[in-house]
């Protein structure tokens, strides 16, 4: 795994993001179609679930990133090491914004793994021509730079996928 900084440029980020994103897919390859929608432990959401809370978020971001914005007169990447810090703080059990909650499902396999890898590949084609250091106002996260909303994007796939493992395990110890 590459070490992304606050300097790395968009091209690395989405490399990056690009490693969980196929680390979630591959974990989901190896589910079988029922397990998608079994609840593998108590408060948690099923493999479906996770992947459709995925999808909705690189959805908003990939929306995010092709929004108009302003230049930001701060440092484009100050919010970066509080979001790494709260989104790879394991032990923290985070809200998540109620238009990225995922609907209980059932989950056809097929479909919500094609959704996460088409929010990914739209995620990645907005952020072609963005601007890193311009200013998106009113996103749950507050102000954020277009620099920032990637770096959101890497640590809230690693936390996903780190999930993911946990379920994917849990449904093997049911077995």
């Amino acid at each position: 795994m590459q070490l992304i900084t606050e300097k790395s440029d968009k091209k690395e980020i989405l490399a990056a993001i690009n490693e969980p994103i196929s680390g979630m897919l591959e974990l989901m390859s190896g589910l079988d179609p029922k397990e998608v929608n079994i609840v593998p432990y108590k408060d948690s959401w099923t493999a479906g679930m996770l992947f459709r809370h995925v999808s909705k978020s690189l959805k908003a971001m990939s929306k995010a990133m092709s929004s108009d914005a302003r230049p930001a007169e701060r440092d484009p990447g100050e919010k970066i090491p509080e979001l790494k810090k709260t989104f790879l703080d394991f032990s923290t059990k985070l809200k998540s914004p109620d238009f990225i909650v995922p609907e209980e499902g059932p989950y056809e396999k097929q479909a919500i793994f094609a959704e996460l890898n088409d929010a990914y590949i739209q995620l990645r084609g907005s952020s072609v021509h963005a601007n890193l250091s311009d200013l998106v106002k009113g996103l749950p996260l507050g102000d954020i730079t277009k620099l920032e909303i990637l770096h959101f994007v890497l640590y809230h796939v690693q936390r996903h996928k780190h999930q993911m493992e946990k379920i994917c395990d849990a449904l093997k110890n049911k077995k």
